[in-house]
C-alpha cells in the first residue's frame, strides 16, 4: 500500500517540470588549495523553482582524468533531514579535499573522484546555501517536495553540462538520503518512461547506513549492549519497555512517554557525555566550539548532527575545521555561493529548513523492492561502529528484501578486501539468467567504520565505490595496488 501511495505522489508532480536557470561557474582556485591540480571543480545554483524563488547549491568534481565525459557520473545526498552534503559528503568524507586547522586544504588521497564525476547537492531548499526566496516554504518540508526538487534540479544541472547527458548515472547517499535517494530513483525511471528524448541512464544506487523503516533500522540497542555501552538491565528496559523505534515515533509526534523518558535517560547516563552513538570508538575534539554551536536545537537534528569524529586518518576536530571554512568570505566568494547573502552562517544541519516530522516513519522498503524490479542495482554499506543505524537493522532488512523478491544468495556470506586488509563482510542476492548469477541487492559491511563510512575509514570506502561502479561484488581475495 506504501508504494502505491508514494507512485500516485510521483506521478502527480511529473508534469510540474518546467525550465530551469542556473548560475553554474567555473572555480578558479579554492583559498588554500594545494598546487598540482589537474581536475576542473564547479559550483553555483540551479533554480528549481523560479516562481517560488527555490534554488539549490552544488558543487561539481570531474573525474581526476584525461576525458572525464568518459567516467560516470554520481550524485551524493547527506541526510538529516536536512544536512549539507558540501559539508559532510564533499569536505568531510569522499571530496577531493579536506580543511585544514591552519585554515588551507589537503588533499585527500581517498577521492571518489578518482573513479566518477562527484555531483554534490545541498539539498533541499534551507539546507547550507540552498534557499527560498518564499520563506514559508522552509516549514513542514516534505519526502514529496525533495524529491520532486531533486529531479528538477537533475534535469537543469544537465542543461547546464550537456556533455554528462549521456554519462552512466549513479544515486548514492547515506543516513536520511536512505529516503531521498530511491524517491528520486523512482522519479528518474518514471520521468523515461514518459520522456519522449533521451532516458536518464540510471544504473544504480548505493545507500550507507541508511533510514529504511523506522520500525527496524534505528533499534540499536543489541548493538550498544555486545560493544559494553550499556548494561543489561538496560538492554532489557529497551527490549520489553522503550525501544529506539518507539522513542523516534514519540518524538516525531511529540509525545514522549515518561517510560521511553526513563529508559533513554538511563542510556544516556551510560553512554557518558563523551560518547558518540554514531561512532562508539569515536574521540572528542576539545579545541572549539564554533561548529557545535551551528547545530540545530531540534531532538532530531541533535541526534544526527553529532556525527563521528574519530582519529584515523584524519585530525577529530575536521568538523570544525569545515564550518569555519565554509563560512569564510572568501571562499563563499570562489564557491559561487551566498550570492544572495543569507540570513544566518552556513550550517551543517536544518539551517532554515523545518521538515514534515511524519515522513520519518514511511517504510522504504517496498520502493526498494519496486526499483529492484526495475533491474536498478541496490548496494546497502553499513560502518560497523554505528550504532545510530546499525549494521545488523540494516542487514536484516536486506535480507527481507531479498526474500519477499525470492533471490538466492550469491555465493557465501564473507569478507571482502581493500588491499591486504579485511575490508568488511559481504552478501550478494540475485537471480540465474541465461545460466548466469546476476546481482540485484548487495549488501556490505564496511570494517572500523561509523556512520559516515568514507570519513572514518576511507580507502575501504573507496574500494567498496569502486566495485558498485564497475557492477561487480567487493574484492573477495587480497591484492595489492
Amino acid at each position: 500500500m506504501m508504494i502505491w501511495y508514494f507512485i500516485v505522489i510521483v506521478n502527480g508532480v511529473i508534469p510540474l517540470f518546467f525550465s530551469s536557470t542556473s548560475t553554474a561557474e567555473l572555480i578558479k582556485k579554492l583559498p588554500g588549495q594545494p598546487d598540482g591540480v589537474s581536475f576542473k571543480q564547479h559550483s553555483g545554483y540551479i533554480v528549481t523553482d523560479p516562481r517560488r524563488g527555490h534554488a539549490l547549491f552544488y558543487y561539481f568534481v570531474e573525474a581526476d582524468a584525461r576525458d572525464p565525459s568518459s567516467y560516470p557520473l554520481t550524485l551524493w545526498f547527506n541526510g538529516g533531514p536536512g544536512c549539507s552534503s558540501l559539508g559532510f559528503g564533499a569536505f568531510e568524507e569522499h571530496g577531493p579535499f579536506r580543511p585544514a586547522g591552519d585554515g588551507g586544504l589537503t588533499k585527500n588521497e581517498f577521492s571518489w573522484n578518482k573513479v566518477s564525476n562527484m555531483l554534490y547537492v545541498e539539498s533541499p531548499i534551507g539546507v547550507g546555501f540552498s534557499y527560498s526566496n518564499t520563506t514559508s516554504d522552509y516549514v513542514n518540508w516534505t519526502d514529496a517536495d525533495t524529491a520532486r526538487a531533486n529531479m528538477q534540479f537533475l534535469l537543469g544541472w544537465y542543461k547546464e553540462y550537456p556533455e554528462y547527458r549521456d554519462s552512466d548515472l549513479y544515486l548514492s547517499g547515506e543516513s536520511y538520503a536512505g529516503h531521498y535517494v530511491p524517491q528520486l530513483a523512482a522519479l528518474v525511471l518514471d520521468y523515461n518512461k514518459q520522456s519522449h528524448g533521451k532516458p536518464i541512464k540510471l544504473k544504480a544506487i548505493a545507500l550507507g547506513n541508511p533510514l529504511l523503516d523506522l520500525r527496524i533500522s534505528v533499534d540499536g540497542a543489541t548493538f550498544l549492549w555486545s560493544h559494553g555501552v550499556i548494561s543489561d538491565e538496560t538492554l532489557k528496559l529497551k527490549e520489553t519497555v522503550c525501544n529506539d523505534s518507539r522513542y523516534r515515533t514519540e518524538l516525531i509526534h511529540h509525545k514522549i512517554s515518561k517510560e521511553c523518558a526513563g529508559v533513554l535517560e538511563r542510556q544516556m547516563e551510560e553512554l557518558g557525555n563523551f560518547t558518540d552513538p554514531g561512532d562508539v570508538l569515536a574521540p572528542n575534539c576539545f579545541s572549539g566550539t564554533a561548529a557545535m554551536q551551528s547545530a540545530s536545537s531540534s531532538a532530531w537534528d541533535a541526534y544526527h548532527a553529532k556525527l563521528a569524529r574519530r582519529m584515523v586518518l584524519t585530525d577529530p576536530c575536521l568538523w570544525e575545521y569545515i564550518f569555519s571554512y565554509l563560512n569564510n568570505p572568501r571562499v563563499q566568494k570562489a564557491l559561487h555561493a551566498n550570492t544572495t547573502k543569507l540570513p544566518s552562517v552556513w550550517q551543517f544541519c536544518s539551517g532554515l529548513l523545518s521538515y514534515h516530522d511524519v515522513d520519518i516513519g514511511i517504510d522504504i522498503t517496498p520502493l526498494l523492492s519496486a526499483l529492484i524490479k526495475k533491474h536498478l542495482r541496490v548496494l546497502l554499506f553499513s560502518g560497523d561502529q554505528d550504532s545510530k543505524i546499525p549494521l545488523t537493522q540494516t542487514r536484516m532488512i536486506a535480507n527481507m528484501i531479498a526474500r519477499d523478491l525470492k533471490f538466492t544468495s550469491l555465493g557465501k556470506y564473507a569478507p571482502w578486501y581493500d588491499n591486504m586488509q579485511v575490508g568488511g563482510w559481504t552478501q550478494s542476492f540475485g537471480s540465474s539468467r541465461e545460466g548466469k548469477n546476476v546481482t540485484h541487492l548487495t549488501f556490505a559491511t564496511v570494517r572500523g567504520a561509523a556512520h559516515e563510512v568514507p570519513y572514518t575509514s576511507p580507502s575501504q570506502a573507496l574500494t567498496l565505490f569502486k566495485a558498485f561502479l564497475e557492477g561487480s561484488s567487493p574484492p573477495k581475495v587480497p591484492f595489492k595496488n
